[in-house]
């Protein structure tokens, strides 16, 4: 019985036999030294991008690190210890998605497009008062819906998540107390709306109730303010409840919000954005299922008291 080695080159087939299966046994030997080699090559130009991008050396990190730590509880003491008056616009779009699946063998899939996506918008004139340790935050609700309303001393009307006083965000993570629950690493540097930042990766030291898991933090290397707090929401009050019921039908959570701090007056950054983003993974799940999305926007500011005073 005649069995005939069939290579395929290009979406081609040879037959080789001879002279022509030598020839093709070192076609295959060099094209697997070629993907060597290319394989080599790029992993030599990505530690060059990446050095290239600002990413740091071990030395580099140690003796920068302790340095940025320094600066960045500087920074928290003086937004703790500040005395505030302001007021802006805060709006919050809310989208729930409800998907539509079905089982292929022992997964389930989820249907490409949702079935139907619940949505919730609201507009709040949002004002926040600190003297001394006491703050009050209050709100009048203007828009819900598209329906104007003039609701006094509003509460949040969000289904999924909600942020109090995303302001003192940085304080959480970056105080001189909060440094000792904490690891920091050095990430690399980068470049974030036309400033220069340290990217830091921070985790706690040991398990924390009412505090981020893991979080990444983007500070600027001028003044040391922070201009992004990313963070892994197994915090998040109601986590716990949460879970517990999405792991009744097999599914994990997964949790992740993200605080913007764009806007600046007299040396201290004010939130401009927070965007929580909820998703679930299984074992009986292909992929993650995003379940919903909250954009708290907060926007047209209006300063009346912005004092820094360090004891």
């Amino acid at each position: 019985m005649n069995y005939n080695i069939f290579i395929s080159i290009d979406g081609r087939q040879y037959v080789p036999g001879g002279k022509d299966l030598k020839f093709w046994g070192l076609m295959i030997k060099l094209k697997r030294f070629l993907f060597f080699l290319v394989l080599v090559l790029g992993t030599i130009l990505n530690l060059f991008i990446n050095q290239g991008n600002g990413s740091l050396n071990p030395n580099s990190q140690k003796q920068n690190l302790a340095d940025i730590l320094k600066k960045c509880s500087q920074y928290c003491e003086r937004l703790a210890q500040s005395s505030l008056f302001f007021v802006c616009e805060e709006k919050i779009e809310e989208r729930i998605f409800r998907f539509q699946y079905y089982w292929w063998g022992k997964y389930r899939y989820l249907s490409e497009n949702p079935q139907k996506i619940d949505k919730n918008t609201c507009l709040y004139d949002y004002q926040l008062i600190k003297k001394g340790n006491k703050i009050k935050e209050r709100r009048i609700l203007l828009e819900e819906n598209g329906k104007k309303k003039n609701e006094k001393n509003a509460e949040l009307k969000t289904k999924r998540f909600f942020s109090r006083r995303p302001i003192f965000g940085p304080v959480g993570l970056l105080s001189k107390d909060s440094q000792e629950l904490y690891d920091y690493n050095i990430l690399k540097e980068d470049t974030l709306e036309g400033r220069k930042v340290f990217i830091l990766e921070t985790k706690p030291k040991t398990k924390m109730k009412n505090r981020p898991s893991y979080g990444k933090i983007w500070i600027d290397q001028e003044d040391s303010s922070v201009l992004i707090i990313e963070t892994e929401e197994k915090s998040l009050v109601g986590y716990d409840i949460l879970s517990k019921e999405a792991a009744k039908q097999g599914l994990s959570p997964s949790l992740k919000a993200t605080h913007y701090y764009y806007t600046k007056e007299k040396g201290l950054r004010f939130p401009s954005k927070t965007v929580f983003e909820e998703a679930y993974s299984g074992a009986t799940i292909r992929g993650k299922w995003k379940k919903s999305s909250t954009i708290i926007t907060y926007d047209n500011y209006r300063f009346f008291t912005v004092e820094v005073k360090i004891k």
